[in-house]
Parts: C-alpha cells; sequence; structure tokens
C-alpha cells in the first residue's frame, strides 16, 4: 500500500512539474537588501471599486505575495480549481502566470501564500484531490514541488493563524519546509520563506511559533499582522525580543490603518537596529495608498560605502549627502547621517521654492540612513532636497542639496 501511495505521489508531482510551465526561465533574482522588503499583498477576490493586475498594482514593492487560492491550486488548476484565482482582471491561470514572469523579469520576488491549517497539526497535514494522505516530509516535498519546480516562483508566505495547534507536528513540518526556502535551504540565496502571524483570537500558536527561535531561524522575516492594534511598536518588540528587529517588520491594512499612520510606521526604526521592512495589504485596488507606504520606508545603512566611509555604529556628525544617481529619471536615492535622536524632516522643494512633497518626519535614532524619491509625477527641472534636525542635545541641522531630474 505504501508503495502505491508514494507512486501515486511520484506521478502527481510529475505533473506539476511537467506540464503547467514546460519552458520556464531561470528569472530569480538576488534577495531584497537587509531592511529594504517592501512586501504587498495581491489580493484576488477584494472588493472595491478599482482593480489592478500584479503588474500595475504598485510600482514600488519588490517582495509580491499572490494572496487567496491555493498554491496546487494555481500549479494544477486541472484538479484543484476553486475559482478563487479569477477576478475581473484574470480570467485563466495562464494569464496570472504571464504577469508573475513579468514581475520577475523586473527583479520583483513573488511568492504564494499558503494557509495553514487544523490538519498541518496532525501526522497526515494534507489530503491530494484523490484522497492520497501525505506525512510532513511528502507535504513539504509537495509544496515544494509546487512553487518551485512547477510554478518557479521565489518562495512561499505563511499565513500563521487558521487554529493549528503549536504541537511537534505543526513545527516538526515548519521546519522542514525550511529545508527548502528561506535562510537555512538549500536554495537560500533566492528562495524566501517568510509568515505572517499575530497574537489574538486564533493567534496563540501563531504567536507561540514566533517565540520559537528553531523555528524563526528558517524564515527570513516575520510581518506582524494585528492591524487592529496602533501599538506598532509594542507589536513589534513582542517578536524582535526572540526573533530580532532585522527579521520582524509591521503589516498594514488600509481598512484599519490611515496613511499618515503607516507612513508613520514605514518611517520608524527600532533602537535596536533596522527592521526588516513593511507589508502593505491594501487588496490590488489601492494603488496610491501601497505605494505611498513604501516610499515612506527609511533604509538603514549597515554596511560599508564604496567611498570607503564605515556605515557601521553612530555617526560622528549629521551630514545629508549628495543624491544618487543625479541627473535622475525618475528616481534617486537621499542619504543621510543621524546623529542624535531628534526630530528628522526631509523635504524637497521646487525652483520656485514651493514644497512639493514630505519625505521623513519623524523623530528617528543615530545611524545611517537612506530614502527615495519619486519624481515620476513632477516635470524635468532642478529640484530641491532640505534635511532638518532639531535635536535637544546640539542646535537644528538644516542642509540642502541640488537634484537635476532629466526625462
Amino acid at each position: 500500500m505504501k508503495k502505491i501511495v508514494f507512486i501515486r505521489i511520484a506521478v502527481l508531482i510529475f505533473l506539476l512539474t511537467s506540464s503547467i510551465n514546460p519552458a520556464r526561465q531561470e528569472l530569480k533574482t538576488d534577495l531584497p537588501d537587509a531592511g529594504n522588503n517592501k512586501v504587498a499583498y495581491y489580493v484576488f477576490d477584494s472588493g472595491g471599486p478599482d482593480h489592478f493586475p500584479l503588474t500595475t498594482f504598485t510600482d514600488e514593492a519588490n517582495i509580491v505575495v499572490v494572496f487567496e487560492g491555493t498554491l496546487w491550486e494555481l500549479a494544477d488548476s486541472v484538479h484543484y480549481s476553486t475559482g478563487w484565482m479569477k477576478n475581473v482582471v484574470y480570467n485563466y491561470y495562464s494569464e496570472i502566470i504571464r504577469d508573475i514572469r513579468i514581475l520577475q523579469a523586473r527583479g520583483v520576488k513573488v511568492l504564494m501564500n499558503v494557509d495553514d491549517r487544523p490538519p498541518w497539526s496532525t501526522s497526515t497535514p494534507f489530503t491530494t484531490y484523490d484522497s492520497v494522505k501525505l506525512d510532513y516530509k511528502q507535504f513539504a516535498a509537495f509544496i515544494k514541488a509546487c512553487a518551485i519546480d512547477s510554478l518557479n516562483l521565489d518562495g512561499i508566505s505563511l499565513d500563521i493563524e487558521h487554529r493549528a495547534e503549536g504541537n511537534d507536528n505543526y513545527r516538526t513540518l515548519l521546519k522542514e519546509i525550511g529545508k527548502y526556502f528561506g535562510p537555512l535551504s538549500f536554495g537560500s540565496a533566492t528562495q524566501m520563506y517568510i509568515a505572517a502571524m499575530f497574537k489574538g483570537y486564533w493567534g496563540e500558536p501563531g504567536f507561540d511559533i514566533g517565540r520559537s527561535k528553531d523555528i524563526m531561524a528558517h524564515l527570513n522575516f516575520l510581518m506582524d499582522m494585528a492591524y487592529f492594534n496602533s501599538d506598532y511598536i509594542g507589536r513589534f518588540n513582542q517578536w524582535a525580543d526572540s526573533i530580532g528587529a532585522s527579521k520582524t517588520m509591521i503589516g498594514v491594512l488600509n481598512d484599519n490603518n490611515d496613511l499618515a499612520f503607516t507612513t508613520t510606521v514605514a518611517a520608524w526604526q527600532p533602537a535596536s537596529g533596522p527592521k526588516a521592512g513593511i507589508m502593505v495589504y491594501a487588496a490590488n485596488n489601492l494603488k496610491s495608498y501601497t505605494d505611498s507606504v513604501f516610499k515612506a520606508l527609511v533604509v538603514q545603512v549597515t554596511d560599508v560605502a564604496d567611498n570607503g566611509t564605515d556605515r557601521k555604529g553612530i555617526p560622528q556628525e549629521f551630514t545629508l549627502m549628495q543624491n544618487y544617481p543625479n541627473p535622475f529619471n525618475p528616481s534617486t536615492t537621499i542619504e543621510y547621517y543621524i546623529q542624535q535622536n531628534g526630530l528628522v524632516t526631509l523635504k524637497v522643494f521646487d525652483v520656485l521654492g514651493n514644497e512639493i512633497t514630505t519625505l521623513i518626519d519623524n523623530v528617528m535614532n543615530p545611524g545611517y540612513y537612506t530614502t527615495a524619491f519619486d519624481g515620476s509625477k513632477y516635470a524635468s527641472g532642478l529640484y530641491f532636497a532640505r534635511l532638518t534636525v532639531q535635536s535637544k542635545e546640539t542646535k537644528p541641522y538644516i542642509k540642502t542639496i541640488k537634484m537635476l531630474m532629466t526625462k
């Protein structure tokens, strides 16, 4: 009987790896820089007046999570189709695959959301369409066959909240999946393994999992999705305390969090070091909201720059560096150093002195930072970026640089 089960699994995996995308291209990209993970969820069954395809629902994300439906539905729609992944934009699975390839060609990491379920905490965590029951090793291999071999995705995102028990079966499965995805896997340079979780009504097992260092070692990072809780620092610290700040980020949701709040969260940096990035759940119909949050993300630079300056530790002085590239079209990076805690504002003005945008307006810790200015909405010409730091220890620091945009 066992031999028959394994043969059926092997046949299923062969079908997944050969029939869906026989001419796969190697479109893998390097992982985003530390602290620069911009995660956007694309939700197929969302409501709202506007619906964008995967290729245009955000211009700023470097990680896109395909959400709702199932991984195996996308990989083998003949047997697993539920219709969830069809909406006003997509009628056929081939259209979804086409747009995933376009994103990957741009350097965007595309992950598939995988919901945990109560069976994950049993000895047979999954049953196939033809009633084959898989143990944890078979199920992890099945996920790998769907995500990597068939769909050529860049990893998976676990949604840990669906009443699975935080027992040994569950923990063993999560670590087994880590053999194929994440920093301890053979594909560690390209295959991401992330998780969304919270401490709440269904979240107690997730909270236990999130506090487990041996499981978290398999993840690239964890996203807190307690959108209804405005205490983002407390939410962050409950994970960072055991996982580390660099593997923790806050998730924001347009239904619960207005833009003023979400941009504040994106700009905030913990005192312990750079966070993993920011996650936005805004379905597929709020492009301006999503991109505004990502533009507010402050990236703390912690490595050594090409000019030989040591970027580790605390800067010796406040500094606003010249933007790069310059001239630019249409975006550029602005780098600045904060010597002491203080209120930091970074604003951009046009040649007439009119303020056109505020990039940073937040109390910040000492460190080396970069942020981006996107000029796609503005005309070519000369612009000015002004950094102001008000610290209790020193007099205000103010510096302005010239930036030239050419389209």
